[in-house]
């Protein structure tokens, strides 16, 4: 039985519980030999392909991005947050509030 991926490239069945790259965008990739859990992993969800039919590729799955807390600290965002405020040109009768500084910080979470 033949499948297709995520990429468009083709998948037949070769031994017990392996598939071989029979068609694919990447000519070094013809001949390669996965387990069907690993070239879904890699690859995406195998769809079977009936013979004869070309069926269009489909985008992979984006991966989720990391949230800013992930890569800074809240002492970092605090940080950030400061330094883009007091970085604004205020009127001489105005001046950064420490309201204005968490707004900004939560902005820079993305928490609206």
């Amino acid at each position: 039985m033949r499948y297709i991926d995520n990429t468009g490239d083709t998948w037949e069945d070769a031994e017990e519980e392996t598939l071989r790259v029979v068609s694919a965008q990447m000519p070094g990739d013809v001949g390669l030999v996965f387990t069907r859990s690993s070239a879904e992993e890699l690859y995406g969800p195998l769809r079977p392909l009936a013979d004869g039919t070309s069926v269009e590729p489909q985008d992979a799955p984006l991966p989720a991005l990391p949230s800013i807390t992930d890569v800074m600290d809240r002492a970092d965002v605090f940080r950030a947050a400061h330094a883009l405020v007091a970085d604004l040109k205020w009127d001489e009768r105005e001046y950064p509030a420490v309201f204005d500084v968490l707004s900004v910080a939560k902005w820079l979470e993305g928490d609206e």
